[in-house]
């Protein structure tokens, strides 16, 4: 429990954007309908029926303007380190080579200035054998705090691969799927479901009625569209207060494994400190109290 009586160690410690994804095959519309939830695309963002994200983007929204972070920018390239955290490791498993294709956007949308967004290239098999990619994806995938994937009938196949990623995840916690270019003249929750099987370790179905569905941003189809994405903005805010709470829940069950394990000459201090933790401000159902010590930046 090295650092715990550290100033670092309260009540806001987990309290940093949330880091969603959105990952899926090529082609599924994942930059389209980023670009419908920030209200306009990014900076760099570009669209078409062929792969056109060849690039690891970082998104962070709430920023002073739109174009790539720049390089004296550490306030917006603080909440896109993880990129760089998840390139340490695909060095150190792939012989020193690093992902050069990743990129740190700021943007000027203020509705998700709590949210870090990551739009990744879509899958391919190939990616399969280069330890490159296969590791980033993989390490991205475990260290965001959700990832939508996203999924349409004309790409459908999901890559036996990409659903090894979730096969220990759990769909609502930790991902949701997203049924885009949805149309009731062209429903195939079959295939779907099929595809969803190669993620899952159980035996769920999926139902129509209880899949997010986005329609095609067709002429007639708009209204459905902007109301498709307003009920994802929806989702996405709720995601918010889930992820915040789960990783309250986390550093409890971490204080109360560790807890019996401190010694040393401040060890009764951090035991108050460990205790207030687990008792006040990683309860979820009471109110932390509010300490004089604080305004100060001290603990205890």
């Amino acid at each position: 429990m090295q650092g715990i009586e550290t100033h670092q160690m309260n009540r806001n410690y987990c309290s940093g954007r949330v880091r969603v994804a959105f990952a899926g095959s090529w082609s599924t519309g994942k930059t389209y309908l980023l670009g419908g939830l920030l209200g306009h695309n990014y900076s760099t963002a570009q669209s078409a029926p062929a792969p056109t994200t060849d690039k690891f983007v970082c998104v962070a929204a709430g920023s002073p303007y739109s174009d790539p972070v720049r390089s004296d920018d550490y306030e917006r390239r603080r909440h896109c380190e993880i990129m760089e955290h998840v390139n340490d490791v695909v060095r150190s498993e792939c012989g020193g080579k690093a992902m050069a294709n990743v990129l740190d956007v700021a943007d000027t949308n203020e509705e998700f200035g709590d949210f870090v967004f990551f739009d990744m290239p879509g899958w391919q098999t190939e990616y399969a054998t280069d330890c490159v990619y296969r590791t980033y994806f993989h390490q991205l995938i475990d260290k965001v705090d959700y990832t939508y994937v996203v999924w349409d009938v004309n790409h459908g196949k999901i890559e036996d691969d990409f659903a090894e990623f979730f096969r220990n995840k759990a769909r609502g916690t930790n991902y949701e799927l997203i049924y885009n270019r949805y149309s009731r003249d062209n429903v195939d929750m079959s295939f779907l479901n099929q595809q969803y099987a190669k993620m899952s370790t159980g035996q769920e179905i999926l139902s129509e009625m209880y899949t997010t569905k986005v329609h095609e941003n067709s002429t007639h189809l708009a209204d459905q569209f902007r109301d498709d994405i307003l009920h994802l903005r929806s989702k996405i805010k709720s995601v918010n207060q889930t992820v915040h709470d789960n990783r309250k829940k986390m550093m409890k069950e971490n204080l109360i494994l560790h807890r019996g394990r401190m010694s040393g000459l401040n060890a009764l201090r951090r035991l108050k400190i460990c205790d207030r933790l687990i008792n006040e401000d990683l309860n979820l159902h009471v109110k932390p109290r509010t300490y004089h010590l604080h305004r100060l930046g001290l603990e205890l």
